[in-house]
């Protein structure tokens, strides 16, 4: 279970620590020990359980009386022991999911759902939070039995932020349990509240959507994934993996969007929502060290994720999208530190990860991507791959041996050898050649063999024999079709004939045996060309001009409420080119129709004074200015300098109407901004107002 949450209680964790130690210095000691329980989590139950059946026994009782404070008090027993738990560094998830469970058992859970419904607020708040904390399967398998009904009335409470702060975390757990489950909460209004949480700004609410968001993409199914499409999900997971504020806020989101776009049959809506580009930059700037420490202060999310949990990454890894690639490889650094610590390194190799990570290390070109899968693979102290020459085609034999290598079949080395089999060879060889000249006498090694050459011609550089790059436009169609490539270029295909290609052709000449794929690429042939013309793409409809310090939770807002009215949007999010910075930016707002200015908190410090125009801020306004853009200023918590303050060139942005915003009541914040940018009436007070605009205001 990966929590994204726990309350700090290190005054606890050393009794738990002293009772695990004294338990296990008992050893000369014959211990009945349960089955599937090691010794020190025995020794720990034995001291932890009597107090929590204590404290179960007098939750029950409590309610039973309805006395209050003594259900205040009991919930708050049974916190202190479940925190407790789960802090333990080495046995902390046995010894918290034994905790877990036996509350169930005991009764507790049953009560805690009946506590849920009393109309005492308190009772309410602290029984959803003690819930959040006990979330293991068997215990999520009971609410999703009888208690989901209560929660989804709890998640109606939206306006109540103290609430919310645990239920979301209750559905943060419940979106991990089975697709039903997840389809159920959707359809019954919980995804619609996670994303209303996620305009806020308190970390802990969004820290628990942004869990919530990449548990349904991880473990709801296409199904879920799809729903999720449909209620805009994927643009609202921008402002939370554009938060400057918690990279924890930030991973889970862009873990969210990877997990969607790997979804073939949703990927171009997610692309479209703009949230996939923040991933691989994110990613870049993180340290898998610095991060793993980071969950140590956090309960559940210091023993890691489960081997279920981690399984999901693999498909990201083996997927076709570096989005993927990237934040799986990261994450599983992470997880190859917090395993290393508990000794448990061969859950990677049970879970299929080791090999996908292989296989990154020797054919991805991107340097993050390959740098994570080789940093996850020393820490799981398995062997690092070579990178692979992309050049297959030139491949001689000594090239050919090394790949052979590399991908497990060093046996066959020698007769591949005896054959002189180089690239050209490899690439065409056949399940036949395999059997009656090679020696895969086994029909699963001869799959597995395959298998393997099939990633192998998706990821090789075809460039030396692929003068018309039909590598990449096969790769448009769908990115597997890479490997097909050089079957098309050996029978003579370049562009001028794909078009009176035929299925026959495309399967005894270009050797493509899957008949669904040959009908796509027929397809795709048949698709008329886009006209290309030397006309300058639109520009967007608005610009967002903010400071990033203390503008970029806001500006991620505006964009999302804006692009889901139908505008598009420009805003800076830190991908463009080094070098190309400066051109892209300026020209994006030059083209753009409106141009808005967020000034949060000390948004035009760091223009004071800049008579270089050295400020990027300072630099917008002024272009926006210059080109009679219409400006829509949008403060908070924002105080207006002096005018003599700033640079002239600038200066006269103060006088346009401003629009204050306001977080409780956005839906009539952007009222006004649509208002402003529909009628393009912001500059009839101020002096730069052009007769043009004023004949349009008419």
């Amino acid at each position: 279970m990966f929590s994204s949450e726990r309350l700090t209680v290190p005054e606890y964790m050393s009794r738990l620590q002293t009772r695990a130690r004294s338990g296990s210095s008992t050893a000369a000691e014959p211990r009945a020990v349960s089955p599937g329980i090691n010794a020190d989590v025995q020794a720990v139950l034995e001291s932890v359980l009597p107090p929590l059946r204590s404290a179960v026994r007098m939750l029950r009782s409590a309610k039973e009386s309805a006395d209050l404070d003594e259900t205040r008090k009991a919930i708050a027993e049974i916190f202190q022991v479940v925190e407790e738990a789960w802090v333990l560094p080495a046995v902390g998830r046995q010894v918290a999911e034994e905790v877990c469970n036996r509350i169930r058992l005991d009764g507790g859970l049953e009560v805690l759902l009946q506590l849920l419904q009393t109309p005492a607020v308190e009772i309410t708040y602290e029984s959803a939070k003690l819930l959040e904390q006990i979330l293991v399967l068997e215990n999520r398998d009971y609410v999703a039995r009888m208690g989901l009904g209560v929660v989804l009335n709890l998640t109606r409470e939206q306006e109540d932020a103290q609430l919310a702060r645990s239920v979301s975390g209750i559905l943060e757990h419940m979106f991990k349990h089975t697709e039903e489950t997840s389809a159920y909460l959707i359809s019954n209004g919980a995804l619609d509240a996670v994303l209303f949480w996620c305009r806020g700004t308190d970390p802990t609410l969004l820290r628990h959507c942004a869990v919530a968001l990449a548990n349904c993409a991880m473990h709801g199914g296409h199904r879920c994934q799809r729903l999720m499409i449909e209620k805009q999900a994927a643009e609202w997971l921008f402002p939370l993996a554009f938060s400057k504020e918690d990279e924890l806020i930030r991973f889970h989101a862009c873990l969210a969007v990877a997990v969607l776009a790997a979804n073939r049959e949703i990927e171009k809506e997610v692309v479209r929502s703009g949230t996939l580009d923040l991933v691989e930059p994110f990613i870049a700037s993180l340290d898998p060290d610095d991060f793993a420490r980071s969950l140590l202060d956090r309960a559940n999310s210091m023993q890691g994720w489960t081997a279920a949990d981690l399984q999901h990454l693999v498909p990201l890894l083996d997927g076709t999208r570096l989005e993927g690639k990237c934040i799986a490889a990261f994450y599983l650094c992470v997880e190859s530190s917090i395993k290393f610590r508990q000794r448990n390194t061969k859950i990677f190799q049970e879970i299929g990860a080791v090999q996908s990570l292989k296989r990154i290390v020797m054919y991805t070109t991107n340097d993050t991507t390959c740098s994570l899968a080789k940093r996850a693979l020393t820490m799981m102290g398995e062997e690092v791959p070579g990178r692979i020459l992309s050049s297959v085609p030139n491949w001689k034999n000594c090239e050919v041996q090394r790949w052979l290598q590399q991908v497990g079949f060093s046996a066959y080395c020698t007769r591949f050898q005896e054959l002189q089999v180089d690239g050209d060879l490899l690439l065409n060889i056949t399940e036949q050649d395999l059997c009656s000249d090679l020696g895969m006498t086994a029909g699963l090694t001869r799959k597995r063999f395959l298998r393997d050459l099939r990633v192998l011609k998706t990821y090789a550089n075809y460039s030396t024999c692929d003068p018309n790059n039909l590598a990449d436009w096969l790769a448009d169609i769908d990115p597997r079709f890479r490997q097909y490539t050089y079957g098309l270029v050996q029978s003579g295909v370049d562009r001028n004939h794909i078009q009176t290609l035929t299925d026959q052709q495309l399967h005894h000449d270009c050797h493509i045996e899957n008949s669904v794929h040959r009908a796509k690429i027929l397809d795709a042939n048949r698709r008329p060309k886009p006209c290309l013309t030397d006309a300058q793409p639109p520009g967007p409809d608005v610009f967002i001009s903010y400071r990033r310090t203390t503008g970029s939770q806001l500006a991620s807002l505006l964009k999302v409420h804006l692009q889901l009215r139908g505008y598009s949007v420009f805003i800076d999010v830190e991908k463009l080119e080094a070098g190309k910075f400066d051109d892209k930016l300026i020209q994006s707002l030059q083209r753009s129709q409106n141009f808005i200015l967020v000034l949060s908190a000390n948004a035009l410090d760091k223009c004071m004074g800049d008579t270089d125009m050295k400020d990027w801020v300072h630099k917008e306004i002024a272009t926006a200015l210059a080109g009679k853009k219409n400006i829509v200023p949008v403060s908070d918590n924002f105080t207006w300098p002096e005018p003599t303050c700033l640079p002239e060139d600038m200066r006269s942005v103060l006088i346009f109407n401003s629009i204050k915003w306001s977080h409780e009541y956005q839906e009539a914040s952007i009222e006004k901004i649509l208002r402003f940018l529909k009628g393009n009436s912001n500059q009839v007070d101020g002096p730069e107002c052009s007769k043009e605009q004023e004949q349009e205001q008419k």
